[in-house]
C-alpha cells in the first residue's frame, strides 16, 4: 500500500473524529452520519486512503445538498488530504477545483483564489488541461464578484486558449461553453453587450454542437444569461420565456440557481408592466428567505421591489424597502451593494430626501465604476443620470449637473453604439427614453436649441439610414441584416470614465474647477443641406415624467437656426397624447375640431412653420416622434386655419434619412431609372391594383388617362420590366399600423407587398402605396418607423405617397387620382397632393380629417 509522508497537522486533518466534530449552531448529527464516522473510522485505522479519499467526498456532496456547508468543506479537504496519501493526483486535482468553487460559493474569496492557484502550479499538460481552465473560469468568477471586471474577461481569455489548446480532451467541451458563458457575464457587467450578445450567442452554439455532453446545470445557466440580456435589451417578452425555461432546468439540479433565477424574473415582470405579479413574487420570495435566514438573497430580493415602487411612483417606499435591504449589507463595493447605492440614492431624491446622503452613494458608485479595472459603462451612466435630481447647488454646482447629464447621455449612446444587431440596438434606445428625454430638457433648459435637434435626431433611423448610406441591394429582411459594423474606438470610454470621476469629486465635496463637458455624440447635416430641405424643418418629440406628458419642438427656418421649446402637454390633451403613444391611433372620425386646434399649437407651435398662404405655401419637412407617425398633420389647425392650407408636408423617418435619399438621386444622375419622367408626364405607369375593393374603377380610369401610358401588373417583380418607369401604384386594405418588429408580414393588397418586397427592387421615382397604414408603423419608441413607405425608399422610389391611417377608400382613389392628374402636369408630389387635399376637403366637408389629408408625403417630394 502506497503511503506518503505524515506529519500532525494532515493526521488531524484526516482524523474522522475531527472530520465529523459537532459545528456550533448546528443541531446534532442523526444516525446515518455518526453510521458514517464510524465507517471513515474503519477506513482510516486500516490506512485504506483512496477508499476514504472517495468516502470523504461523496460524503462531502451529501452535506452540501443538505445545507451542512461548514461541514461539506471540512470534508472536501479530508478527501484532498487522503488522495495525497493515495498519491491519487487525478482525484486531488478533481477535490481541489471542488474546494475552490465551494469556498467561493460560500464567500470564502481568499481561500478559493488560493486553492486555484494550488491548481495553476501545476505544469499545463494534458492532465491538467481541464483543471488550469477550471481554475482560470474560477478566477474570473471571482474578479466578477469584486469588480475587477476586466482582469475576469483576461482569466477568461486564458482559459479560453487552454480550452482551445486540448479541446479532443473528454469534457472540455462543457468547460469551453462554461468559461463563454463566465465572460459573457463579465463583459454585461461591464457594459459592452454587443459582446456579451456574441459570447453568449458563441457558448449556444457551442452546447448544441455538443450536446450530449453539456448537462442541465449548464443549460440552464445559458437560458438565465439571455434573459437577462433580453431584457436589458428591450426584449422582456422573449427574456420571461427564457427565465422559465431556466427555472424548468434547475428544477432537482440546482436550488441555489433556482432561486437565483426566480429572484431574477421579479424586474422582467416588472418591464412587461406586469407589476402586481412582480410584488407577489418578491412578497413570496422575501418570506422564502427570511424563513431560510439567507439574508443575502433577502437583500436581492428587497432591492427588486425598491424597483418595483420606484416604477410606481412610491418612491418614498422604495427608500424604506431600500434601506431595509442594506441593513445586512456591509460597506463594499459589490455589484449588489452598488444596486443598493442607486435605488436608495434615486428614492431618497425622488421623495424629498436627504440629498447629501443621496450624493455620497452616487458618488461611491462613480468612483467605483470608473476605476480602471471595473469600467461599467451601465452604472457610470445610471449614476450620471440619477445625479440629474439634486437641485441643491451647494451639493451639485450647475455647471457639474450639466456635464454630469451630458455625460450621462454619452455613456446612454455609447452602449447603443456598442451593439451592431438592429433589435438589440432599438431595445436598448427605448430602454433608455428617460435619459434622451432628460437631455432635450437640460440643452433647452440652456437655450442649446441645435443640441436639442441633435439629441432628437440620435437613433431615430439606424437601420434605415445604415441601408441608404450603404447604397447596396437589400437582400434580406431588414431586422435580420448583418452584424453592423460598430464604429471606431475614439477614445470616448476613456473620456466617460474620467468625467465620472471627477463628478464623484465633486459629490464628495471637492472643488467642481476644471469639470469638462464632453462632446454632444451624433450629429445633424449641414446648415446647407438643412436649407435644401425645406422652408422650415421641425423634430418632434415627447417625453413623460412624474408631471405627466411634456412635448418638444425644435424648428428650423431655412438660413436661420434652430429654436427649440419644452411645453407641457395640456389637460385636455394628455388622454390623447398618452393613447398614441401607447400604440392606439386617433379614430378616423370623432376627433373634436378643438382638439385637432390643440394638437396644432402643441406639436407645431412655431408661428414659421404657418407664415404660408394658400397661394404662396411653404415647404415644411416633418420628422416625428416615432409615437406619432400616424397623426395626419395637414389636418392641424391653428387658429381656423390648417396646416394643409398654409404649408406642402413632407414626413422623413430622420433628417439624416431625406438627405440620404435626396443624395442617392443626385449620385445616381439624370438617366437613372427615367429620373425626372415623372415631373414631366411621361414614362410608363405601373400599377397593383386590389380590384376588391369599390374603388377600383376610380382608381384604373385615373391610372389609363396617365399621359406615358399605363401598364397593369401580375406581380410585384415586374415592375423590373417595365419600360421607362414614372410611378408605381400599388392599392389594397391596411388592417392596422405595421408592426416594425415582423418586416415580413403581408400589409398591402392581395399581391403581397411588404416592407421587405418594396425595398428589395428597383423602383420608379415615384411610389403611390394607396391604402391604411401605408405609411405608419405601429408607435415604439426607440425603433425606425419601418413602414412600406420605408420599403419604397429603400427600394430606389425618391418620392412615396403613402397613408398615415385608417382612410375611406373612395376618399383615397380620389386624393390619389388628383394628385396623379397634377403631378402629370408637371407639380411636385408634395404640392399635388396638397392640392389634391384641399379640393377633396373644399368639395366634400362631411369627409374627416384623415379622408382628406390621411395621405402623406415622405422623401424628396418632387
Amino acid at each position: 500500500m502506497a503511503t506518503r509522508p505524515q506529519t500532525p497537522l494532515l493526521d488531524a486533518l484526516l482524523e474522522p473524529r475531527a472530520v465529523f466534530r459537532g459545528m456550533p449552531g448546528e443541531p446534532p448529527d442523526p444516525e446515518i452520519w455518526q453510521r458514517a464516522a464510524r465507517a471513515a473510522a474503519g477506513l482510516h485505522g486500516l490506512g485504506q486512503w483512496g477508499e476514504l479519499a472517495g468516502f470523504y467526498g461523496d460524503l462531502a456532496d451529501d452535506a452540501w445538498r443538505e445545507g451542512r456547508y461548514r461541514r461539506s468543506l471540512r470534508l472536501l479537504l479530508a478527501a484532498r488530504v487522503a488522495a495525497v496519501r493515495a498519491g491519487d493526483g487525478a482525484k486531488v486535482v478533481a477535490v481541489t477545483s471542488l474546494l475552490a468553487m465551494r469556498h467561493r460559493l460560500r464567500g470564502g474569496f481568499v481561500v478559493a483564489e488560493a486553492w486555484d492557484h494550488a491548481q495553476l502550479a501545476r505544469p499545463l499538460d494534458e492532465s491538467m488541461a481541464r483543471a488550469h481552465a477550471v481554475a482560470r473560469r474560477e478566477l474570473a468568477t471571482l474578479r466578477g464578484l469584486t469588480g475587477g471586471y476586466q482582469e475576469g474577461i483576461a482569466q477568461c481569455e486564458q482559459a479560453l486558449e487552454v480550452c482551445r489548446a486540448f479541446a479532443d480532451r473528454p469534457g472540455m467541451a462543457l468547460i469551453h461553453v462554461q468559461v463563454l458563458l463566465e465572460r459573457s457575464l463579465g463583459e454585461r457587467l461591464s457594459g459592452r453587450l454587443d459582446l456579451a450578445l456574441a459570447t453568449l450567442a458563441e457558448a449556444r452554439n457551442l452546447a448544441e454542437a455538443h450536446e450530449s455532453e453539456v448537462n442541465d446545470l449548464t443549460r440552464g445557466m445559458i437560458a438565465v444569461r439571455e434573459a437577462r440580456l433580453y431584457v436589458m435589451v428591450g426584449d422582456p417578452r422573449t427574456g420571461l420565456a427564457a427565465y422559465l425555461r431556466a427555472e424548468s432546468l434547475f428544477t432537482g439540479v440546482s436550488a441555489d440557481n433556482l432561486v437565483i433565477t426566480r429572484i431574477s424574473r421579479i424586474d422582467c415582470l416588472r418591464a412587461l408592466g406586469r407589476t402586481a405579479d412582480a410584488l407577489a413574487l418578491a412578497d413570496e420570495l422575501a418570506e422564502e428567505c427570511e424563513r431560510a435566514g439567507e439574508h443575502a438573497r433577502l437583500g436581492q430580493v428587497l432591492l427588486e421591489r425598491a424597483d418595483i415602487q420606484y416604477a410606481t411612483g412610491d418612491f418614498a417606499g422604495a427608500a424604506a424597502t431600500a434601506r431595509r435591504a442594506g441593513q445586512e449589507r456591509q460597506d463594499d463595493d459589490s455589484l449588489e451593494a452598488l444596486r443598493w447605492r442607486r435605488h436608495l440614492a434615486r428614492a431618497l431624491l425622488a421623495s424629498g430626501g436627504d440629498q447629501r446622503e443621496a450624493a455620497a452613494h452616487l458618488g461611491v458608485i462613480l468612483t467605483t465604476a470608473c476605476r480602471p479595472d471595473r469600467q461599467d459603462l451601465a452604472r457610470t451612466w445610471q449614476a450620471l443620470h440619477e445625479a440629474l435630481s439634486i437641485s441643491d447647488e451647494s451639493v451639485l454646482p450647475s455647471a457639474v449637473w450639466f456635464a454630469a447629464g451630458r455625460g450621462a447621455l454619452t455613456g446612454a449612446e455609447l452602449q447603443r453604439d456598442l451593439l451592431s444587431a438592429p433589435e438589440a440596438r432599438w431595445g436598448v434606445h427605448a430602454e433608455r427614453e428617460e435619459v434622451y428625454a432628460a437631455a432635450i430638457r437640460l440643452h433647452c433648459a440652456v437655450a442649446d436649441h441645435g443640441a436639442v435637434a441633435q439629441v432628437m435626431e440620435l437613433g431615430r433611423a439606424d437601420v434605415l439610414n445604415r441601408v441608404l448610406l450603404d447604397g447596396s441591394s437589400l437582400t434580406r429582411p431588414l431586422t435580420g441584416l448583418p452584424l453592423l459594423p460598430p464604429p471606431a474606438d475614439d477614445g470616448r470610454l476613456d473620456d466617460l470614465f474620467a468625467l465620472g470621476s471627477d463628478v464623484a469629486r465633486v459629490l464628495a465635496g471637492g472643488s467642481a474647477d476644471e469639470i469638462g463637458v464632453l462632446p454632444l455624440p451624433g450629429g445633424l447635416p449641414s446648415p446647407e443641406d438643412l436649407d435644401g430641405l425645406a422652408d422650415v424643418v421641425v423634430m418632434v418629440q415627447l417625453g413623460h415624467g412624474t408631471a405627466g406628458w411634456w412635448s418638444s419642438t425644435a424648428v428650423r427656418e431655412r438660413g436661420g437656426r434652430w429654436r427649440a421649446t419644452v411645453e407641457p402637454v395640456p389637460e385636455r390633451l394628455d388622454a390623447w397624447i398618452g393613447r398614441m403613444a401607447a400604440g392606439t391611433p386617433l379614430p378616423p372620425r370623432g376627433v373634436a375640431r378643438a382638439v385637432w386646434q390643440a394638437l396644432g399649437e402643441l406639436l407645431m407651435p412655431a408661428p414659421e412653420i404657418w407664415q404660408g398662404t394658400p397661394e404662396v405655401p411653404r415647404s415644411v419637412v416633418i420628422c416625428p416622434d416615432p409615437r406619432l407617425w400616424h397623426v395626419p398633420y395637414g389636418a392641424l389647425l391653428r387658429g381656423e386655419t390648417a396646416l394643409v392650407d398654409v404649408a406642402e408636408v413632407t414626413l422623413t423617418p430622420s433628417l439624416r434619412t431625406l438627405c440620404l435619399v435626396r443624395d442617392r438621386a443626385r449620385q445616381a444622375g439624370p438617366a437613372a431609372r427615367g429620373a425626372g419622367t415623372a415631373a414631366r408626364g411621361v414614362g410608363t405607369a405601373g400599377s397593383l391594383l386590389d380590384d376588391a375593393l369599390p374603388a377600383h374603377s376610380r382608381e384604373r380610369a385615373a391610372l389609363d388617362a396617365w399621359p406615358g401610358g399605363h401598364r397593369p401588373l401580375g406581380a410585384l417583380a415586374e415592375v423590373a420590366g417595365l419600360p421607362d418607369p414614372a410611378l408605381l401604384y400599388v392599392s389594397g386594405h391596411g388592417a392596422a399600423p405595421r408592426d416594425s418588429r415582423d418586416s415580413g408580414d403581408s400589409v398591402l393588397g392581395p399581391s403581397g407587398v411588404t416592407l421587405d418586397s418594396l425595398a428589395t427592387l428597383p423602383l420608379p421615382e415615384l411610389l403611390l402605396l394607396v391604402g391604411c397604414w401605408s405609411a405608419t408603423a405601429a408607435s415604439r419608441y426607440g425603433r425606425d418607423p419601418l413602414s412600406l413607405a420605408v420599403g419604397g425608399l429603400l427600394g430606389g422610389a425618391r418620392t412615396v405617397v403613402a397613408g398615415v391611417g385608417r382612410i375611406g377608400e373612395q376618399a383615397a382613389a380620389r386624393i390619389a387620382g388628383e394628385t396623379l392628374r397634377y403631378v402629370a402636369e408637371g407639380m411636385p408630389a408634395r404640392s399635388a397632393l396638397r392640392a389634391a387635399a384641399r379640393a377633396l376637403r373644399d368639395r366634400h366637408p362631411e369627409l374627416g380629417p384623415y379622408d382628406w389629408a390621411g395621405m402623406c408625403v415622405m422623401g424628396a417630394g418632387d
